[in-house]
């Protein structure tokens, strides 16, 4: 990929840089320059942080296979005829040697790796930067929080799945020791380093750049999300309510809607991975899995289409292609429309103003705050289409409604299959171009295998079920 400011990105790329075939805690920096040789200026730290985030827009991260994976396993989208990317995930019947696992668990802990060089630097800023310094800090501390989350929720069963989380997580990495060979913590131990980062960055950061680097707001939303997996609903709405109570952020527009992604820095967008004309991934984009320009791999199915009504803005997302037919539908996803000269340069959420109204919506509908839930969920739904009929049902109908709006608001973000078993629920394709259209939860499948790589060198390392042993 292409970068911003190649120049003095070069020393960050040159830091940081590793094989994705390598073992994850083998991140030994090319030629071998230690901090002491690199982290000695404040425009250091700049430089790295700007690495932190360009390792984000990596395409086993946020650029492409992070989200994809998550939604190919759930129930909103469909195989078309030519599926290749990711088509083992859809399928559930993916195994240790894939390279999708093995790349996301090698660039996310080198993400990991990234921001740890960072936060356990000896570096001293003088008083004047005190507060730059340590916003670069606490965006650090949010890189790694987030790392730590994405493997858990992709490597590992959700938090209840066991009553007290005491289930295989991943590895929890808070230095650097290309010696070390860890066993995997508790999931109940990974959610608490992932808090733990989040109030941190929470506490050190002050300033806002922008909706493509982190923000105090960002990390609270992130929160939200957190505590809403956790089923603690009450943290979850405290946390939610801190990011609407803090009037920096508004529901973009019906007009706005379709081209949110496109345009970037949207009223609502709290925080994205950027993407423009210069730096970008091209077809190899997350829109580039779903369109006809792109690989065109996934298509909307009938099932999510069937939930949204013809009035709503929402139905833009999908964009008719005469090309297809029978089985297949004719349309395709549109929720990330660039095209030509300048595909790929949508930018990708990772928490906006929408999300945190729901999972506000879902937090109150579970803790018996009918009323709150409803009124969230009907902001949510009257945006999409003014004359909606406000929703009236209450308990498990009211969160079934929630569940729907998060499918209808959130699709093609990453949130499929995650939304799926944290509430215990079976994956039924009614709409199915797959081998696999039903599959029962509890289930070893919903999530990925240790990679091979891994396993092979380290023998203190468990696999998951159903993926054979070290």
């Amino acid at each position: 990929m292409r970068k911003l400011y190649i120049s003095i990105l070069f020393m960050a790329t040159m830091l940081y840089s590793t094989s994705c075939s390598e073992e994850f805690l083998d991140l030994t920096p090319q030629q071998s320059l230690a901090d002491s040789d690199f982290l000695l200026t404040f425009n250091d730290f700049e430089v790295a942080i700007i690495g932190g985030y360009d390792q984000m827009q990596n395409s086993d991260w946020y650029g492409r296979y992070v989200p994809l994976v998550a939604d190919v396993m759930g129930e909103d989208v469909k195989q078309n005829a030519s599926a290749n990317r990711a088509k083992e995930w859809a399928e559930f019947n993916g195994n240790p040697t894939d390279f999708i696992p093995e790349e996301i668990w090698a660039e996310l802990y080198e993400g990991i790796n990234i921001a740890n060089r960072m936060i356990d630097s000896s570096f001293e800023p003088p008083t004047a930067i005190a507060d730059d310094f340590n916003q670069i800090i606490g965006e650090a501390y949010a890189i790694r929080g987030l790392a730590h989350f994405d493997l858990v929720k992709l490597f590992a069963q959700h938090y209840t799945f066991t009553a007290d989380a005491s289930h295989p997580g991943i590895p929890i990495v808070t230095e650097f020791d290309q010696t070390a060979k860890p066993s995997r913590n508790t999931v109940a131990e990974v959610y608490a380093q992932v808090i733990s980062d989040f109030e941190m960055a929470e506490q050190l950061m002050t300033q806002d750049n922008g909706s493509g680097r982190f923000s105090r707001e960002a990390v609270q939303g992130l929160l939200s999300r957190v505590y809403l997996y956790m089923e603690n609903y009450a943290q979850a709405e405290a946390y939610a309510t801190q990011v609407i109570n803090s009037g920096k952020y508004s529901l973009v527009s019906a007009a706005n809607y379709p081209t949110q992604f496109l345009d970037g820095n949207s009223s609502e967008a709290i925080f994205e991975i950027r993407f423009d004309l210069v730096d970008n991934p091209g077809s190899d984009h997350l829109g580039g899995m779903y369109k006809e320009s792109g690989y065109g791999d996934y298509l909307p199915a009938e099932d999510l289409l069937n939930i949204i009504p013809d009035e709503d803005v929402r139905k833009t997302m999908f964009r008719e292609d005469l090309n297809l037919g029978g089985i297949y539908g004719t349309l395709r996803v549109d929720k990330y429309p660039s095209e030509g000269s300048v595909i790929g340069s949508d930018n990708i959420p990772v928490i906006r103003l929408s999300e945190v109204y729901l999972n506000r919506a879902e937090a109150r509908a579970k803790a018996g705050n009918d009323t709150g839930a409803q009124e969230d969920l009907n902001l949510i739904r009257q945006r999409g289409w003014a004359d909606a009929p406000a929703v009236t049902v209450t308990g498990d109908a009211l969160i079934t409604e929630i569940l729907n709006e998060r499918r209808i608001e959130l699709s093609f973000e990453g949130h499929g299959i995650h939304d799926i078993v944290r509430n215990k629920m079976d994956v039924v394709r009614d709409d199915c171009t797959s081998p696999v259209c039903t599959v029962t939860y509890p289930n070893a499948r919903f999530i990925l295998p240790i990679p091979v790589e891994e396993t092979d060198v380290n023998p203190n390392i468990a696999q998951n079920p159903e993926y054979g042993t070290n």
